[in-house]
């Protein structure tokens, strides 16, 4: 593998990557939309490819491997000095943690009052641990409480956090300064997750004759962190491209168009029988074909904006204003949204599945808005100044100690 110099950031990388977040979070918001409104029981291909829009969980997932593991595949590849694992911890806790517990005791008091006095489950929901809990305190079959179901992309990104310095640190050592080496410890990883996956979905069969519950296994693995690891594995090996750029990465940046129809076709395939029934539930095999379809679109959509943010339609179409302007307050509508449509029926009366997609998307867009630009403005910036000046502190302090 060509060993060209690395590109050097760029404002663009940022604005466009912010741009494919606002992308990501509006899927995840049609979704739920689609969910509640119930257009997501509807034949319509139009209907059925947005609510595969799911995708938008995977290219987060993608995203965070690529930005995040980026700093350790370039010490890596140059043998240098790793990022501190102490400040990198602080700065996504510092991310992540504030506006969440901003968002938590609302979704407690408004939508979960028979659970307030639950200290065990605060406990676990303060520290985002209650997905490891395999007797949780609401329903089989729904991933959380109510207005907190979004949740469990965020207890996924946090494992990822916690594992992320360990394991850039043995992959360094495996990967000795060889780009391909690095590549081929990543897509080692990434076939343990599909393995992983593969495996707990073969406990539909095994499951009854083993005395054990296949529902709930299945349902609980699609939560955690081995099953998603292959989406933070695509986004790691795009970090190490990026640093290494070949002709293949050059010619995905160069014609973003491309791979962005063939992510499209991708989703339409998703949204039929192939990997998403009609009626009934899905398939093993069109569980696999999803799993596959998944990683292809994932690739699809995040690679051109990873290797060529410069790239004058990436740039006019993600790295504009208003797509940046979206992508940097997106946590926070990501948090907020699902408490939005549920204060909305609450407070209105109205029932569900009364097919008013677009006027609850409506409601439910705006409302977000403003709540994650609140956040964004009065929580998540102070936090990130105050993990930016920590760091200044304690640079400042190391360097007089060295005096």
């Amino acid at each position: 593998m060509p060993k060209p110099t690395p590109r050097a950031a760029s404002t663009a990388h940022l604005d466009a990557l912010d741009g494919l977040r606002a992308v990501a979070i509006t899927l995840v918001v049609c979704v739920h939309v689609l969910g509640a409104t119930g257009m997501a029981l509807l034949p319509d291909l139009h209907w059925r490819v947005l609510n595969v829009g799911t995708i938008g969980v995977p290219i987060f997932f993608a995203l965070s491997g690529f930005l995040l593991y980026r700093p350790y595949a370039r010490a890596a590849l140059n043998r240098s000095r790793p990022p501190s694992t102490r400040a990198f911890l602080t700065r996504r806790a510092l991310r992540v943690l504030p506006a969440y517990w901003v968002m938590l005791p609302v979704a407690m008091i408004f939508f979960n009052r028979d659970k307030i006095a639950d200290l065990g489950l605060w406990a676990q929901m303060v520290t985002l641990t209650y997905k490891y809990d395999f007797n949780p305190p609401w329903p089989p079959g729904s991933i959380g409480l109510p207005s907190l179901g979004p949740i469990w992309s965020l207890t996924v990104e946090a494992a990822f956090y916690v594992l992320l310095p360990f394991l850039a640190a043995g992959l360094a050592r495996i990967s000795r300064g060889e780009p391909r080496r690095l590549l081929w410890a990543i897509g080692a990883l990434f076939a343990a997750s599909v393995v992983w996956t593969i495996g707990v979905r073969c406990i539909e069969y095994v499951g009854p004759v083993l005395g054990v519950d296949p529902f709930r296994i299945l349902f609980y693995n699609e939560h955690l962190l081995p099953r998603s690891f292959q989406y933070f594995a695509l986004g790691m090996a795009m970090a190490v491209l990026a640093e290494r750029p070949t002709r293949l990465t050059d010619a995905v940046g160069a014609a973003p168009g491309v791979a962005w129809v063939v992510g499209l076709c991708g989703l339409a395939l998703a949204s039929t029988p192939l990997s998403t029934p009609l009626d009934g539930p899905q398939t093993p095999t069109q569980y696999l074909v999803y799993m596959v379809l998944s990683v292809v679109v994932t690739a699809a959509v995040v690679g051109p904006v990873a290797f060529a943010p410069d790239q004058p339609l990436t740039r006019a179409l993600l790295g504009n204003p208003l797509m940046r302007g979206l992508g940097l307050v997106s946590y926070g509508v990501f948090l907020w949204h699902s408490v939005v449509i549920d204060a909305w029926y609450a407070l209105t009366g109205r029932d569900l599945y009364r097919f008013d997609f677009w006027l609850v998307l409506s409601v439910t867009a705006l409302f977000s808005l403003i709540l994650a630009t609140l956040s964004y403005t009065f929580v998540e910036r102070p936090a990130q100044r105050l993990g930016r000046r920590g760091q200044g502190s304690r640079a400042a302090s190391a360097a007089s100690s060295a005096r």
